[in-house]
């Protein structure tokens, strides 16, 4: 039988250390028996390793998951001004969801924080960007909701998610319904005589 492999494992834990400067540590292991089933001991050489503890700081990545979170959580989709695009909530939270598993992440490198940091952050600023400022139902830009307006609805009717122009049009789908049909001109059609 042979003493060859992996024998034992040593888990430490560290005393903080600054970002700039890394603590370096040296461990050796000396004077180790081990013993074979005839009780025949054998002294094993001794072995050093060295090692270097750097710190990661998460708290920034930390901050920004949990502030994305609110924003998220009180947001609300539709296709009126303040609220969000049907799906960018989704979205939004798949960016908090990689996020934290980088967060939750033991071995994660101080880069690869950053990099989850920067990611998220554009995430958030994209979904924030999308906010729909502009009346409901304004589709050419006139700032009234009008025959014109159901004229581009009526150009794109029976397109699907499943389209490939669906992100050109997708603030069109009022019910949030993935497709266009009848039941957004019906939403439409009733925006427009209200504003009559």
């Amino acid at each position: 039988m042979s003493g060859d492999g992996d024998l034992l494992k040593l888990n430490f834990l560290t005393k903080p250390v600054s970002e700039k400067t890394p603590a370096e540590a040296t461990f050796t292991l000396s004077k180790a028996m081990i013993a074979v089933g005839d009780g025949k001991e054998t002294e094993l050489q001794a072995i050093t390793h060295n090692v270097t503890v750097t710190h990661v700081d998460k708290s920034a990545l930390e901050d920004l998951i949990a502030s994305a979170q609110r924003i998220h959580d009180a947001a609300t989709e539709g296709g009126s001004a303040g609220q969000y695009p049907v799906g960018s909530k989704a979205n939004l939270q798949e960016a908090i969801n990689k996020a934290q598993s980088v967060a939750k992440n033991t071995a994660a490198t101080q880069q690869q924080v950053q990099q989850a940091a920067g990611d998220l952050n554009a995430a958030l600023q994209s979904f924030l960007n999308s906010v729909v400022t502009k009346k409901p139902g304004d589709l050419n830009g006139n700032e009234i909701v009008s025959i014109g307006d159901l004229a581009i609805l009526a150009k794109e009717y029976g397109k699907d998610s499943t389209d490939p122009d669906w992100e050109r049009i997708k603030h069109i789908d009022f019910n949030g319904d993935g497709k266009i049909d009848i039941a957004d001109l019906a939403i439409l059609a009733r925006m427009i005589l209200e504003e009559a």
